[in-house]
């Protein structure tokens, strides 16, 4: 239980610092949820079946267990985009697949769920910014995560060429691959 509530703590951390970075308004409720979410996955493999089987299975699930499902799809996309996003360019199921899962499931579930239950707000906010929440998990990564060789400042670079990210252009023009006016804004594709 310590060890869950240090790195929940590590993460509150890097998450507060990522939100900033990212220049996102986000409630407390929220960084706190994406906090846990990370040192939960951190702690327990990912469920790797497919997120559309699995989102089938939880339409046809009685209320409580949908919400259940609906949650691990759009907690599993969010921390998939984020963390994994770039090994999964040029693959089949690619970064948008996630995307659109993960915003489509906090989005359902945040109409299932009441509006005076605690994280109502917080799946509402996860599903209408869902790409600026896995720039958030993104900036995490890269802050944790010190590995850095010129193939993966090679793909950033093919990133930010083909999808003009906002997140892909700060992180070049740190590393000086590009000037601080070359960072286009646009959200990730």
């Amino acid at each position: 239980m310590q060890a869950s509530n240090s790195l929940s703590s590590y993460f509150r951390t890097e998450v507060d610092h990522a939100v900033r970075t990212e220049g996102l308004k986000t409630g407390e409720l929220t960084e706190s949820y994406l906090a846990q979410l990370l040192a939960d996955y951190a702690a327990q493999p990912i469920n790797h079946e497919p997120l559309t089987l699995r989102l089938m299975e939880a339409m046809s699930e009685p209320p409580r267990e949908q919400r259940q499902h609906l949650r691990e799809i759009g907690d599993t996309s969010l921390f998939v985009s984020g963390f994994w996003g770039e090994s999964l360019e040029r693959k089949w199921v690619d970064v948008d697949y996630y995307i659109g899962m993960g915003g489509s499931a906090y989005e359902r579930l945040s109409r299932l769920t009441q509006s005076n239950e605690p994280y109502s707000a917080v799946f509402a906010e996860l599903a209408s910014n869902f790409d600026r929440f896995v720039e958030v998990l993104m900036t995490v990564r890269q802050r944790t995560t010190r590995s850095r060789n010129p193939s993966d400042l090679l793909r950033l670079y093919e990133r930010w060429m083909r999808t003009r990210s906002r997140w892909a252009g700060r992180r070049l023009a740190e590393a000086g691959v590009l000037p601080p006016a070359s960072r286009t804004p646009r959200t990730i594709q």
